[in-house]
């Protein structure tokens, strides 16, 4: 006979190993997918499948680095149109937050040439369209630009890029440089503003708490912009907006 200690310690074993089987099961399911992404082709199209494995593997991540997301300016975003969505950059979990909330929106994402070796990721974001841009070499990036303005155009993917370069080391904003902007000038297309804070705790947070994360839709810049306004302008006004907001939650925060 069972007593009502070993109950509970089957009880407790079948919770852990099926917690365990889930994560296994989930990580297999993603590494065998990612196997059929040849690495040696370059993609012109999307597909649906691999978009929505690789946002919930996004999401998966952050429910395992237990963030806590709050939204704000959502409802800004067009639904009917692709679009450059441009975002202060603080941690490599940014995009991660950016792709599962905008999930009705398959975003792809300019990024340093080392992320497309990423074991597993780095092949989800080939089959994603993802565009790789190497740092010092103006001619290659105007390149980047260019292909990821005629993938908007062409309806295929809204781009999103990190204006600032490179992540914040200190969580203060860097500058913007205004040749990101340039996606959207080209592509005549609408640019998001989007602030992103607290993505810079997850590291010292996980996983002993939570780490709250906000992010914060602050315009949408429509095309005809391009009518009066330089890259320079426009990168201007978006850095500015980003600042405001970083400022006002530093001194609600006090």
């Amino acid at each position: 006979m069972y007593d009502l200690y070993d109950y509970f310690k089957i009880i407790v074993g079948t919770l852990l190993l099926g917690w365990f089987l889930f994560h296994f099961l989930l990580w297999i399911f993603v590494f065998i997918i990612s196997e059929t992404i040849n690495i040696h082709k370059e993609y012109t199209t999307t597909n649906k499948f691999y978009n929505w494995v690789f946002v919930l593997w996004y999401r998966y991540m952050m429910i395992a680095a237990r963030l806590r997301i709050h939204v704000t300016g959502a409802e800004k975003v067009p639904l009917d149109q692709k679009f450059l969505l441009v975002s202060n950059h603080r941690s490599k979990f940014d995009n991660f937050v950016q792709c599962a909330v905008l999930k009705k929106n398959q975003l792809a994402y300019v990024s340093k040439p080392e992320n497309f070796k990423i074991p597993m990721g780095g092949r989800f974001m080939r089959r994603g369209l993802y565009l790789s841009i190497a740092r010092g070499n103006p001619r290659e990036g105007l390149k980047t630009i260019l292909k990821a303005s005629e993938y908007i155009k062409g309806d295929l993917v809204s781009i999103g890029i990190f204006p600032e370069g490179a992540r914040t080391r200190d969580g203060n904003l860097m500058e913007f440089k205004p040749g990101s902007f340039k996606i959207a000038e080209k592509a005549s297309c609408p640019t998001v503003v989007c602030c992103m804070q607290g993505t810079e705790n997850i590291s010292s947070n996980w996983p002993w708490k939570k780490t709250d994360i906000y992010m914060d839709i602050l315009d949408v810049i429509q095309p005809d912009v391009w009518k009066e306004k330089t890259t320079v302008d426009v990168a201007d006004y978006a850095h500015d907006l980003i600042q405001k907001k970083i400022a006002e939650s530093q001194e609600i925060n006090k």
